[in-house]
Order: structure tokens, then sequence, then C-alpha cells
């Protein structure tokens, strides 16, 4: 599972004009796949990310790819515009963006920020979410 927050302390750091929405429930993407996109969608450009976190403009259409193994998660920078980040619950956040192409390996704490606001938490699926009840 993917969780996809809107992170106010993030975006206060970012040097941006846009408003940040309100911070609130994330999105919650189930991946079932082993190779996925996050980005912002685009019709015209045939870009369709499995991770949508199009609702931030500072997200690149083509930002990060998430990998697995079945065990163990990576994240790549794709080459966006504004960087890919990681960082640790309960440390400051990240100020060194990902190098483009460099795959980092992610734990159980580490959070991925990108964009304005945009905050990725990767987890296991709960037991009723596996069920199909969540």
């Amino acid at each position: 599972m993917v969780e996809v927050w809107v992170d106010p302390d993030w975006y206060a750091v970012q040097q941006t004009a846009e408003a940040c929405p309100s911070a609130g429930v994330p999105d919650v993407v189930v991946v079932r796949r082993s190779v996925v996109m996050v980005g912002r969608p685009s019709g015209s450009l045939g870009v369709r990310p499995e991770v949508d976190a199009g609702a931030d403009s500072a997200v690149s259409r083509r930002h990060a790819q998430l990998t697995s193994d079945g065990t163990r998660w990576w994240i790549e920078d794709l080459g966006s515009s504004n960087g890919t980040y990681v960082g640790v619950v309960g440390e400051p956040l990240p100020t060194q963006a990902l190098t483009p192409g460099q795959r980092v390996e992610i734990d159980r704490d580490d959070r991925i920020y990108v964009g304005a606001w945009t905050r990725l938490v990767l987890r296991q699926a709960t037991a009723a979410e596996r069920a199909g009840q969540g």
C-alpha cells in the first residue's frame, strides 16, 4: 500500500507560491505490481502513474519509480523537476534530493517526499484491506 499525504511541514520548507491544501486522511493506493510509477497523469501524453500525485503541480508527470522484489522496496527519481527525497520518521526533513537514476532502498520508517507538499508512505496492507474490506 502507498499512502499519499498532504504534508504541511514539507510544504513549509518548499519555495512555492502555490497554496497548500488542507491536510487530512491520505489517499491509499493498492499496489499490485512490482514496478509502479509516481507522478501526475496526462491524457494527452498518455501518462497514467499508478501512484497519482496529480493534486500537487510540483510533482512531475513521470516523477519517480517504486520497485519491489516481493520483500523490499526501492525508490528512484526519474529526472523530476523538483527532486525526490527520502527521510526517516522522527528526524529532520531531508534536504538532499536523490540523484536521478539512483535506486535507494526504503525502510519501514522512511518517508518519500515529492513536489510541494506530497509525502508517500509505503506499508503492508491490513488484514481487512487484503480481504477487500478496507
